[in-house]
């Protein structure tokens, strides 16, 4: 039985470490508008805010946008969204997305995928990531989830960034 325990506190020592600085705010990163647009220091921004990860390619990403867009328009003028296309392949493709979906709010190119491993986000290894943003600045909540409704979005946005909504 010593072995199993040795091995178990050996594994959990290697997985839970991170020797990194705990960054609180969004990464140090600048982005370019998704219309190639001026780029944006995500650093800068504050909340309250969702940050949503996306990509043409990933199909659940998809099934959420327009439930993202529906968000924005019922509480965009209390809780920001914003999406980054992540590592995107097919601008075309993502583009036709966007207008398929009625997306209206600030979108923003990770092609290179520069916010992945960028302190405090993860290393991304799946879509769609969510991060949660309060007033100050700081993310305050982060997962990979697929947003199945509105209600379910503003139930996160009320829990993470004290609002009401």
């Amino acid at each position: 039985m010593a072995p199993v325990v040795a091995l178990a506190l050996l594994l959990s020592a290697c997985t839970g470490g991170d020797d990194r600085p705990e960054v609180t705010t969004l990464p140090e990163v600048s982005l370019a508008g998704f219309d190639s647009a001026e780029e944006v220091d995500l650093a800068m921004l504050q909340g309250p805010m969702v940050v949503n990860l996306w990509a043409s390619w990933c199909g659940p990403c998809a099934r959420e946008m327009p439930v993202l867009a529906d968000f924005d328009e019922r509480y965009g003028d209390q809780v920001a969204l914003l999406g980054i296309n992540h590592l995107e392949t097919r601008q075309d493709r993502a583009e036709a997305l966007v207008a398929r979906s009625g997306v209206t709010y600030d979108l923003l190119a990770d092609p290179e995928g520069l916010v992945s491993d960028s302190p405090p986000f993860p290393f991304i290894q799946g879509l769609p990531f969510m991060a949660f943003v309060d007033a100050d600045g700081t993310v305050v909540h982060m997962e990979f989830v697929v947003i199945e409704s509105v209600d379910e979005l503003k139930e996160l946005s009320e829990r993470y960034l004290d609002v009401t909504l």
